[in-house]
Order: C-alpha cells, then sequence, then structure tokens
C-alpha cells in the first residue's frame, strides 16, 4: 500500500470502504484543527447479535505511527465476505484516526505539541480526547485493541491486559505472527516493564504507579471504565509499511476469532 500523508484523504477513503462493507453507522465526532485547515474524527460501527463480542478498535492517537491509519484502511478494504467472522456479525466500533494534525506533520503529538494518548485522565483534556470521551461515556466492551508502533523496538511486541479467569489472546498473537515470518522483541524488559516472547502483561499497581507520572492512556481509561480486555499491539517501525500492516492485520484478525469462536 502506497502511504497516505494527507488525513482527510485516508479518511475518505476508509469512509468509502466501510460504506461498501455496510457499516450499520459512520459518524463525525467533531472537528479538529491540523495547523494547515480542519479534519473530522470519525467512528465506524458494524452492528450484530448481543450474544457477539463488542470490540473498539483504534488508531492513530499518534501521528508519527502511520501503520495504525493504514492498517484499518487495509482491513477495511480486504475484508473477505466469507471470512470468519464476517464482519457483520460483529459488534465494531472503529476510531481509525484520533490524531489528524499529528499525521499530517508526522509527530506523536498533536499540533500543540500534546500527547493525546496521556490525556484521559485530565479534568481538561485536549478537543481529540474531549470527543473521544464523549463517544466513549457509558459505552462497556469486551476488548479494546489498538494500534501503536515503536520507532525504538526492533521487533513486534504487544501489552495485554486480561481477566484473572479468562484465557490470554497474546500467546495466539505472537505464534501465528512469527509463523509468518516476523520478527518479535524477545527482551526480557520492555519499555521498563517484565516481558516474556514480546508480552507484557502490566499488573494494575504497575499501571498505576507508571502513568500516575505521565498521565492516562487509551488501555488504562478503557479498563477503568469497564472494558475486561485491552490489547495494545506495537509495530517496529524500522520495518517496511506493508510489513507493519500486515502484523496490525494479523493480530487483529487472531484476537477477534479467539473472541469470536468462545462467544
Amino acid at each position: 500500500m502506497e502511504q497516505i500523508h494527507n488525513p482527510l484523504e485516508i479518511i475518505k477513503r476508509i469512509i468509502s470502504a466501510g460504506e461498501k462493507l455496510g457499516a450499520h453507522k459512520i459518524k463525525e465526532l467533531g472537528v479538529v484543527e491540523t495547523g494547515s485547515g480542519t479534519c473530522p474524527i470519525i467512528k465506524l460501527s458494524w452492528k450484530s447479535s448481543q450474544e457477539f463480542p463488542r470490540i473498539l478498535l483504534s488508531a492513530g492517537i499518534h501521528g508519527d505511527e502511520p501503520a495504525g491509519p493504514h492498517a484499518v484502511l487495509s482491513l477495511l478494504e480486504s475484508w473477505a465476505p466469507s471470512g470468519t467472522p464476517k464482519i457483520q456479525e460483529l459488534n465494531l466500533d472503529i476510531l481509525p484516526l484520533i490524531n489528524p494534525s499529528g499525521f499530517l506533520n508526522k509527530t506523536r503529538e498533536n499540533q500543540f505539541g500534546i500527547d493525546l494518548n496521556r490525556e484521559f485522565a485530565k479534568g481538561h483534556p485536549s478537543k481529540e480526547i474531549r470527543l473521544l470521551m464523549d463517544f466513549l461515556r457509558n459505552r462497556t466492551y469486551d476488548i479494546s485493541i489498538e494500534f501503536h508502533e515503536d520507532i525504538d523496538a526492533q521487533g513486534f511486541y504487544l501489552y495485554e491486559h486480561f481477566p484473572g479467569q479468562a484465557p490470554p489472546i497474546a500467546p495466539e498473537i505472537i505464534s501465528r505472527l512469527e509463523k509468518k515470518g516476523h520478527k518479535i522483541l524477545k527482551d526480557p524488559v520492555i519499555e521498563g516493564m517484565p516481558a516474556q516472547n514480546g508480552i507484557i502483561h502490566p499488573t494494575i499497581d504497575r499501571r498505576r504507579s507508571r502513568f500516575r507520572r505521565h498521565g492516562w492512556p487509551e488501555a488504562i481509561y478503557m479498563f477503568r471504565h469497564g472494558t475486561p480486555r485491552t490489547i495494545t499491539l506495537e509495530t517496529p517501525t524500522f520495518r517496511e509499511l506493508e510489513d507493519r500492516i500486515e502484523m496490525h492485520k494479523l493480530a487483529f484478525a487472531t484476537a477477534t476469532e479467539h473472541l469470536f469462536l468462545r462467544s
């Protein structure tokens, strides 16, 4: 996939792909400044039976991590009608590009220098996060999945918080990626936290202490507001865009299949 640099262009293509897949609703949550104009933050939704899992997929909260929004676009454009699960069988909300100004400027932060993924516990967060929190208020999910990248990592890794009585999904994701030949970061410590085979299972106490100083990321916000399982995927930026897109898509497919087959 050729890299898209204009946030309006990638959002337009994501909307088009969502319409072709029969999205139940495509909604504009609000409009934010990009420094060279304005851009909407959108949400796409598919609705199914209540017994099926409720999934939130988000991407593009850091503007210098373009693989996330591109993976959302590729996921929607390539979703097989006969796949398992079919998208029409999912209760799925997608937030494809949370930080349009950062995406345009190729910066982690938005145009005002704010790291949006540290704004979720603030009383007066930036506009992008206010829009998300207004949308997420009183909504619950079975899982929240975030597409991220790590500019320093030499391989793929992920964070997973999951209910104690439920099996983890992370080992399945790692296994599937390895079978496809993707390199996994196997350092014993990643981002200051113990890791095993590319998997970080942060404890609640550690998450609180780590982010009390810097601000809550989306994953902690989702967990604290009723989502029992959160997965944050980190692809290595040094790899080609196509490889990073494939990693995200494989990981997302593995997670949704895991939940769907056990629902």
